[in-house]
């Protein structure tokens, strides 16, 4: 018996998709911490993940970063409302808050794909093929990992590798008050403007559909599809 067309089809791995809401960014970065490190060993019931969220404000401190980063004291920061986490990613310091998508994949990488650069521009890509959809030009910056429109900066990427597996990811700024950024160099860039889809906008898309093509255009990156 010849076999059907559909078991000729080759599968792409599967990957858990979560689309978590509104969360606080500890809760959610330790779940990462988890996943990546039962990828890494090989536990069962920890599943290659992409990790979707809203975060509660805090400055996050990568491995580059420096106290200096900081533009005003902790404690005015904390009496402000924000945390202050120091993260395993890449890059220096930076904010995130109500109004930013998050992205953390958190992927087991086959050999071709442990290449820290690929992955990198692979993110920018995803972000920028995403604002194509509603007609922003975003780009990319010789200079400086994230993306940019014109000059303003619309979204952050820095990523950590873990026995070849990924954590962390992207930050896209969609909405929310973007003050913060002026209370810290963000990611080393002095005076670097920041903008989000609603301030290019006006009038953003639904949340829910920017954060559902992102997710798509980081699965098809990293060849991948969701779990069902």
């Amino acid at each position: 018996m010849m076999p059907s067309r559909s078991s000729l089809v080759t599968r792409l791995p599967s990957v858990t998709v979560q689309h978590l809401g509104a969360v606080p960014f500890t809760t959610t970065h330790q779940q990462m911490l988890q996943l990546q490190q039962g990828i890494g060993e090989s536990r069962s019931g920890c599943h290659e993940s992409l990790l979707l969220f809203e975060p509660s404000p805090v400055v996050t401190l990568g491995s580059k970063s420096h106290l200096d980063a900081l533009l005003i004291a902790e404690s005015t920061l904390e009496e402000r409302g924000l945390e202050i986490e120091v993260v395993d990613r890449g890059g220096e310091a930076t904010y995130h808050g109500p109004g930013q998508i998050l992205a953390y994949p958190v992927l087991h990488l086959p050999p071709p794909m442990r290449d820290l650069h690929r992955l990198l521009r692979g993110l920018e890509t995803a972000v920028i093929e995403t604002l194509e959809k509603w007609e922003i030009c975003a780009r990319r910056d010789s200079q400086h990992t994230g993306v940019w429109v014109e000059d303003r900066k619309i979204a952050s990427i820095g990523l950590s590798v873990r026995r070849w597996v990924t954590g962390h990811g992207l930050a896209l700024c969609y909405s929310g008050d973007l003050t913060p950024f002026q209370w810290i160099i963000p990611c080393g860039i002095r005076s670097c403007p920041v903008t989000s889809i609603e301030r290019e906008l006006r009038t953003p898309p639904h949340r829910e559909e920017v954060e559902a093509l992102l997710a798509n255009r980081l699965l098809d990156f990293f060849g991948r599809e969701a779990r069902r």
